[in-house]
């Protein structure tokens, strides 16, 4: 019985999220708004996001932080993914006001060409949506033509507007609210199978609850809930947010997920949760 009882502690200090390897220190801030570990922004550069970072902060009350790294592992983060590696810098640096928990921390790591944004806990699930479409649409496309400095600007000044500004206001938002519709012209045709597509979609995912075994503690009382952000389109897979939550434990996780492609439908369906969630967070954070 007491090895059981020291089993269960011992889970309890590892499972939720991974940490430093043991004796290893996360990096201090350069600064409250930039720290440019990277060393890939020039003075002027700097001189924008620092001035972007604290306009954000004294207009709004919310504290916005962007950090660039060549790679995690020299700076306490092997072993750890690049979302719980920006998770660990906003909780150690106590980003954002600590009764809102509203702080927002930006990461970039150029040698892997990965980025991710982390929030605060105190914004709703429907905000990790929201973050993953500020990189897809207003900071990758600069980052994938090696514009580095101009992507991470237009990834601020997307935050402010698409993340901080409806927080701030307590406005309800919608996964896709208030952005631009992405991608080019589209057959006429393909409409109306669009639209065939995001109801099959809706009926599959939008209200289905999945009963499963919490990764926590295992009981059977976790529910899954999936919300389509993008539907699948001819040539590229569509995206969406994986809600769980079990009601023993209070376990409350968020995953991305990717909606296979619509000519490979019945294929897609056979690949697993963690080969759709990679496919997402390849697509959503890389560059070529």
């Amino acid at each position: 019985m007491n090895l059981r009882i020291l089993a269960v502690a011992f889970a309890l200090l590892v499972v939720p999220w991974a940490a430093p390897v043991a004796g290893e220190v996360l990096p201090a801030p350069e600064s409250r708004t930039l720290s440019d570990f990277a060393r890939v922004l020039d003075g002027a550069a700097e001189a924008r996001l620092r001035g972007a970072l604290a306009a954000i902060e004294a207009e709004t009350g919310v504290q916005m932080v962007v950090v660039t790294l060549p790679s995690i592992a020299p700076y306490a983060g092997a072993g750890m993914r690049l979302d719980e590696y920006a998770k660990a810098l906003l909780d150690a640096w106590g980003v954002g006001d600590g009764g809102r928990n509203d702080g927002i921390l930006m990461l970039v790591a150029t040698e892997a060409r990965e980025a991710r944004i982390a929030l605060g806990s105190g914004y709703d699930a429907v905000y990790d949506g929201r973050a993953a479409r500020v990189l897809s649409q207003m900071v990758l496309p600069a980052l994938r033509e090696g514009r580095l400095t101009e992507g991470v600007e237009a990834g601020v000044a997307a935050a402010r507007e698409f993340l901080v500004a409806p927080f701030v206001a307590g406005r309800e938002v919608g996964l896709n609210d208030g952005f631009p519709r992405a991608g080019g012209a589209v057959d006429p045709w393909l409409y109306g199978f669009g639209a065939v597509g995001v109801f099959l979609l809706y009926r599959s995912f939008a209200g289905a609850r999945a009963r499963r075994t919490c990764p926590r503690c295992g009981a059977r009382t976790l529910n899954r809930t999936r919300e389509v952000i993008e539907p699948p389109g001819a040539t590229e897979p569509g995206s969406g947010i994986e809600h769980m939550s079990c009601t023993t434990c209070g376990l409350v996780e968020r995953r991305p997920f990717s909606v296979g492609q619509r000519r490979s439908w019945r294929a897609g369906r056979d690949r697993t949760d963690a080969d759709r969630s990679e496919s997402l967070r390849s697509r959503l954070s890389r560059w070529h």
